[in-house]
């Protein structure tokens, strides 16, 4: 039988209440801003990117840059709170932390590939990319209730498809103004 802490976060989907909220800031702030700058890579694709295989490699690329980046920036945030010296447990502290940017790219990536392969027609998979990552940004309330270990309600829903329409907007601008 399962003891009711983990029943609680696979049948209630709740995260550890243990949790600092300081970790699931952190953790919420990488889910968004991988998102955003992935939606942004693909909004830039076109059918031969995909064609050619380049799509994964720039989504790929966008994903692992941006999760060292944020590392590399957090690490160098938490030394200025703490003023003490980085140490190894700092660094891996701020790598699981920033996981989600990671996770942001996995499914787009592997719609992407079904579209390189042609398991799928190339204007579906990145379409479909698209619309992942605005529901996963639509949804970013309710990660930021599981995270906090608050109940979810329609509000959140409405809140999530308010933020995921400013994140869009951003991945929009992001493309319009570098790609």
């Amino acid at each position: 039988m399962l003891d009711s802490t983990v029943r609680d976060r696979i049948v209630r989907y709740r995260a550890n209440r243990g949790l600092p909220r300081e970790d699931a800031a952190a953790r919420i702030s990488a889910y968004v801003y991988g998102n955003i700058l992935i939606f942004a890579a693909i909004l830039a694709m076109d059918e031969a990117d995909v064609d050619h295989g380049r799509a994964i490699v720039v989504e790929l690329g966008v994903a692992f840059s941006t999760f060292l980046a944020h590392v590399f920036s957090e690490v160098i945030a938490r030394n200025v709170r703490s003023g003490a010296p980085t140490t190894r447990s700092d660094v891996l502290h701020e790598l699981r932390d920033s996981i989600p940017i990671i996770t942001s790219a996995v499914v787009p990536c592997l719609l992407l590939a079904a579209g390189a392969v042609q398991w799928l027609p190339v204007p579906m998979s990145i379409a479909a990319s698209q619309v992942y990552l605005f529901v996963r940004l639509a949804l970013v309330g309710f990660v930021v209730e599981r995270l906090l270990a608050r109940r979810a309600s329609t509000h959140t829903l409405l809140a999530g498809v308010l933020m995921a329409l400013i994140a869009a907007g951003i991945a929009l601008l992001k493309v319009t103004l570098s790609y």
